[in-house]
């Protein structure tokens, strides 16, 4: 992690019990603001000074990244920021295609009134959220809104593995949203998946999800959050159906 960066989370001072489950959700923010970029080292003592917590829930919530696929251990170099690059990306978003299709019906089939309500009002807070300063805020919701659709699925081994692969993907591509106008574009996609929703539409919601996801995806490269390979390397994915998707 960049010690230039470290003040600007502004998350030192807060009174926050030291449990590795709450550290991991402090980590993610720094990642998801870009505060730790991809590659950053999460030096133990640097993190502990910011967050305020001991070692050893920090250590442990290290632990728990790494097994999500959110951090890499290095020999002698401790554990780094595991962005994905342009292959696994790609591969991401596709498998993540999949549990849509999967997850649709079963949404639309399963969803209560008491959890469309709940995502419809969390898509209007984050209509209200439109400054530069409420990114984080919005962030958050963000990933609450998508969570609780996979949640409505109501199906508890295809929602921990979905869980983990937004998590993943919403740590990619939620620093690719930092302004406010790529805000308004994906509240504007956040409208028409409640209306699928409400519709109980699955024929399209699978589809409207998929987009959703790809435009992040597209974001992530523009804002350059990822890098796309150069060369014949990029060929060589290419040949492996390791290309970016298309909406």
């Amino acid at each position: 992690m960049d010690p230039d960066r470290q003040g600007v989370s502004g998350l030192a001072g807060l009174n926050v019990a030291p449990f590795p489950d709450r550290v991991v959700e402090m980590i993610s923010d720094l990642i998801a603001t870009g505060e730790i970029r991809g590659g950053d080292r999460l030096a133990e003592k640097a993190l502990a000074d910011l967050l305020g917590v001991s070692r050893t829930p920090l250590r442990e919530a290290i632990k728990i990244l790494t097994a999500r696929g959110l951090a890499k251990s290095r020999p002698n170099a401790g554990a780094v920021v595991s962005l994905p690059d342009e292959r696994e990306a790609a591969e991401l978003v596709q498998v993540m295609g999949w549990l849509w299709e999967k997850m649709a019906p079963l949404v639309c089939q399963n969803m209560t009134a008491e959890q469309l309500a709940g995502i419809e009002a969390l898509h209007l807070e984050m209509c209200a959220l439109d400054r530069q300063e409420q990114m984080l805020d919005w962030a958050k919701l963000n990933r609450r809104f998508h969570e609780s659709i996979i949640a409505a699925s109501d199906n508890e081994v295809l929602c921990e593995i979905a869980l983990n692969l937004q998590m993943r993907i919403y740590l990619c591509f939620a620093i690719g949203q930092r302004t406010v106008e790529r805000q308004a574009q994906s509240n504007r996609e956040h409208g028409e998946i409640v209306e699928v929703l409400t519709a109980r539409d699955s024929a399209r919601l699978a589809g409207v999800l998929m987009g959703h996801t790809n435009r992040a995806f597209d974001t992530a490269y523009e804002t350059g959050i990822l890098k796309q390979e150069s060369g014949t390397d990029s060929d060589a994915n290419a040949d492996k159906g390791a290309t970016k998707p298309q909406t």
